[in-house]
């Protein structure tokens, strides 16, 4: 990484191009700019943030983007490659710890949750039976009343006859 900052500051006093103007037209800070240029990786905490800053500071100066970015990706990836298997590990296993408490602490709107469905079939047979129920009183009161109607005009036609 020192090779490339020694490149961009190197290009940039070759152009002329003071510091303050770089600042200012890639929109970094100044601190920024001496890490870059002294190869100082441990100063950034994103290596997104990093990797884009050489990219605009390659364009910025006029230097053979594919040289500088396949120096930065040898670089990150000898860099990466030392971090223990244990380390990457430990760590993943705390993302994924994180992850859960996030997930049981996630509020969520009574209008999204997803209810389960409730059985139909239930509520389905208990309507069916009540009103299997319903008719059968129904066509025994029916029943009754016209058999008491019946027993009510022989009763008259009884008396008649006998008069």
């Amino acid at each position: 990484m020192k090779e490339i900052g020694e490149s961009f500051k190197e290009a940039r006093e070759t152009i002329g191009i003071s510091k303050e103007e770089v600042v200012k037209d890639l929109n970094i800070t100044e601190s920024q700019l001496d890490n870059l240029e002294d190869g100082n990786v441990n100063a950034f905490k994103d290596v997104f943030f990093l990797k884009d800053t050489i990219k605009k500071y390659t364009k910025y100066l006029n230097l053979d983007e594919d040289e500088i970015m396949d120096k930065f990706n040898e670089f990150i990836f000898g860099y990466t490659s030392r971090i223990p298997v244990d380390d990457i590990l430990e760590k993943t296993r705390e993302f994924e710890i994180l992850e859960r408490k996030n997930e049981e602490n996630k509020i969520v709107s009574p209008y999204t949750i997803k209810r389960k469905k409730k059985s139909t079939l239930k509520y389905a047979l208990i309507y069916g039976a009540s009103l299997i129920v319903l008719i059968i009183l129904v066509l025994i009161i029916v029943k009754f009343a016209t058999d008491k109607k019946d027993q009510e005009l022989n009763y008259f036609n009884v008396v008649e006859r006998s008069c």
